[in-house]
């Protein structure tokens, strides 16, 4: 029932049990104030005084004619009367809940208010335009028409039968408006096989019902009412199995009419796997549609193809093993879009994977590190060394790695090496290409010159594009890299009286760009003082083979003693750059053989010892 323009009109008085006072209300809400009237002829005045217990609870106040509850409950307000003792009447404080409603847009600037309380026996509508306030008898709708779409505000409070008018009352604010306009679905997003997530372009005020059609666009079911939001999931859907179509209505609750908006649909999108693809396939409504945008895996968000075409699409770039993911995105001419749920297959091949074409060998002490590439095509799973020695081939180990260190590589042994590897699919490959570790040797000639050998390198389908010979100190300082083609023979007669021990290694350079240098074994070379003295000198003045000296390379330690046939030290010497002149003592000798002994050390410290004997000869001009 509604009421327009009711009142309460003059306060109504309540009289207590025994009739000896009146309070003017009896119920209100929290703070509630109640004012006391004695009615004659009892009296409360300091010559005869009363007390009041307004909360039932004995506690007295004298002369008090008004008294504010602030907390809801219900109260016994007692007076004791000096000449006539205690009287009565009960209170009840309700809470001031502000009344919980909704007020929604119609056409035709018209409002429509709808109360969702419960808390009151009746409730008061105030349009705040200067027109009769509105009261409605419980829960209940009421509609209004402003007639024009300037800012209004909507209050209502409730308030109960009997009871003071003084509740708190609750606002609403909105914009009447003359039509109300079509919503759009912008994004549509399938989270999950039971989930499809909506967002679209809702306005305050307006109510929106949201209707659903199964595998088709055209059989829409209301499912749900939605107000003052942007956004809701629709749930127990069975989306991989369906597609589903939604439109969204604007409701204009005053004329029960609608305005909807355009619909947008999901895609059951499903995958099927074969041989080196993988067929996209999807169904759903294409009205409105502008094009399909697939995209594969979440990760990288590679782009398949973006087409008006719809299903099916066929990805043929497809590796064995990798676990592709699938997504779908259906874009509408009016800019929104629909999203599929991501799916995913398992690739799978019953190719025969290619052949490891390019090992490269790295030979260390005792052992040699193997790296190879295989074809991107391929995804190995395991693979399997095979080892010859003496040319026989047996098994040697597996790895998952693209590399594999032989700790029981021997020069000796001349070992070559195969590869094969199963895919993630199962298939084997054939063997791999030969790999054999370049393996050098060296000697040194009498002359001190170092000769270097080493066997061509196999292992790159492309061969050997050239050697290089890098040639270090003992404490492995580069001295000189030396590119030599593709001889597999070197001499080095170069002179370097700076060093003495030698390390040499070989490096194979690649015909094919991108693979790394093949590396051979060390070898280490120590070249010899190469001692020698003349056999006679002639002493004459002339600065021709005028002193006896032992000559030498790499001599960092020497002494040197010189005996007559009597075996008497005429000299000595621990400069090698020093020679004996023939003198003793400042004096000549005579002519004759002489024994010598010379003791050296070179800078390997190795030590050596040279005697023999000088004939010593002096002609004269």
């Amino acid at each position: 029932m509604i009421a327009f323009g009711l009142h309460w009109g003059a306060q109504a008085q309540y009289t207590s049990r025994l009739g000896r006072f009146q309070v003017n209300e009896v119920k209100g809400c929290a703070p509630f104030t109640v004012n006391v009237t004695i009615i004659a002829p009892f009296v409360c005045d300091g010559a005869n005084p009363c007390d009041m217990d307004f909360e039932g609870d004995s506690t007295f106040q004298s002369l008090t004619f008004t008294y504010t509850y602030n907390q809801p409950g219900t109260y016994l307000l007692r007076i004791l009367f000096q000449t006539s003792g205690f009287d009565d009447i009960p209170v009840e404080v309700t809470p001031n809940i502000p009344p919980a409603f909704d007020v929604f847009n119609c056409g035709g600037y018209q409002v429509s208010v709808k109360l969702n309380d419960t808390n009151y026996d009746e409730y008061v509508i105030n349009y705040n335009d200067g027109s009769p306030e509105v009261v409605l008898n419980g829960t209940g709708t009421h509609n209004y028409n402003y007639g024009l779409p300037s800012p209004q505000t909507i209050t209502v409070r409730g308030r109960d039968l009997n009871a003071d008018d003084n509740c708190n009352s609750a606002s609403r604010n909105i914009i009447p408006l003359l039509t109300l306009p079509a919503p759009t679905i912008t994004l549509l997003e399938v989270l999950d096989g039971n989930r499809i997530r909506l967002e679209f372009n809702g306005q305050q005020n307006i109510q929106y019902k949201l209707g659903i059609a199964t595998n088709n666009a055209t059989t829409f079911q209301q499912v749900i009412t939605l107000f003052n939001t942007t956004v809701d999931t629709i749930f127990s859907l069975s989306t991989d199995d369906n597609y589903y179509c939604f439109q969204l209505a604007a409701f204009d609750p005053c004329n029960n009419s609608v305005t909807n908006s355009a619909t947008i649909c999901s895609a059951n999108m499903d995958l099927t796997v074969r041989n080196n693809a993988i067929d996209v396939i999807w169904t759903t409504a294409s009205t409105g549609i502008s094009n399909y945008r697939l995209t594969r895996n979440a990760s990288d968000g590679t782009l398949l193809v973006t087409s008006p075409a719809g299903s099916p699409y066929a990805d043929t770039g497809i590796i064995c093993g990798l676990d592709y993911c699938y997504q779908l995105t259906s874009n509408y001419s009016n800019g929104s879009r629909s999203v599929s749920l991501t799916k995913c297959g398992i690739g799978f091949s019953t190719d025969i994977p290619t052949a490891i074409q390019n090992i490269t060998a790295i030979v260390g002490d005792n052992s040699v590190v193997l790296d190879w590439t295989t074809d991107n095509n391929f995804i190995p799973a395991e693979f399997a060394i095979e080892k010859s020695i003496a040319g026989n081939y047996s098994f040697l180990a597996t790895t998952t790695q693209n590399a594999f260190a032989d700790q029981e590589y021997k020069l000796e042994d001349a070992s070559c090496y195969k590869i094969s590897y199963k895919d993630v699919c199962d298939n084997q490959s054939p063997s791999s290409v030969e790999a054999c570790p370049v393996r050098l040797s060296a000697g040194l000639l009498k002359d001190n010159s170092i000769t270097l050998s080493w066997t061509p390198y196999l292992g790159w389908a492309n061969g050997v594009a050239g050697y290089t010979i890098g040639k270090y100190s003992e404490d492995g300082q580069l001295l000189q890299t030396i590119q030599v083609g593709n001889i597999t023979s070197y001499v080095d007669a170069s002179d370097d009286l700076n060093h003495q021990t030698f390390v040499y290694q070989v490096n194979a350079n690649a015909a094919e760009a991108g693979l790394g240098q093949a590396v051979s074994n060390r070898v280490f070379i120590l070249k010899d003082p190469n001692l020698f003295h003349p056999t006679a000198f002639t002493p004459n003045g002339d600065n021709l083979n005028d002193i006896f000296s032992v000559f030498g390379q790499y001599v960092v330690g020497f002494e040197m003693k010189i005996f007559n046939r009597w075996g008497e030290l005429l000299f000595t010497t621990d400069n090698i750059e020093t020679g004996w002149d023939g003198n003793f003592r400042g004096s000549e000798m005579p002519e004759g053989t002489y024994s010598f002994i010379a003791h050296i050390t070179d800078r390997a410290g190795r030590t050596f010892k040279r005697s023999g004997s000088v004939l010593l000869l002096r002609r004269r001009g």
